[in-house]
């Protein structure tokens, strides 16, 4: 009897730890948008359908703010992941939303931890008390890693999207940052 989880990480590429986190710069932005393009094509990570064109990736990078940050972890090929924190709402909310997507080649070996982790830091030093993260219901990757960093479930919104002829739920997950 073959054991399926040994076999599949036997076909997974070894794990690195040669990668750094460091805050994105303007010429990580075309980086940055293939991976998100990628999730967005390929994958129910993103709730969003349709990709990210050049002038939207631009207005996308000037919405920074002093309370938002846009972290990248690279290694010698380039950015192999991002991750940004970003006010939740506009108004009224003292509450940071977060982001985190890792180059598919890169799964597996800590680097989406390492970024959610970064975050955290800089939501705590921006003075936030709450973050949050809207994950699709059927990425199982990305619930297990909020949760493995202390996040837990706060809600379900039913039938938010619909992608790839079927309608997705959005698990929201919370984490309370200590003041």
């Amino acid at each position: 009897m073959v054991d399926m989880a040994k076999a599949k990480e036997s076909r997974r590429a070894p794990a690195k730890t040669g990668y750094s986190v460091r805050p994105a710069t303007r010429d990580d932005l075309k980086p940055i948008v293939g991976l998100y393009n990628w999730a967005v094509n390929q994958t129910f990570a993103t709730i969003d359908s349709e990709p990210l064109d050049a002038e939207e990736a631009q207005a996308w990078w000037e919405m920074h703010g002093k309370r938002s940050v846009l972290l990248v972890a690279t290694d010698d090929a380039g950015v192999i992941g991002w991750a940004r924190l970003l006010p939740w709402k506009q108004r009224g909310f003292d509450v940071v939303e977060c982001l985190v997507y890792v180059d598919p080649v890169h799964h597996g070996q800590g680097i989406g931890g390492a970024l959610l982790k970064a975050l955290t830091a800089e939501a705590r030093g921006l003075g936030y008390l709450t973050i949050v993260a809207s994950v699709a219901k059927d990425n199982r990757a990305g619930l297990a890693l909020f949760t493995k960093q202390g996040f837990e479930v706060v809600g379900t919104i039913r039938n938010a999207a619909h992608k790839f002829d079927r309608w997705m739920d959005i698990t929201l997950v919370q984490k309370e940052l200590e003041s």
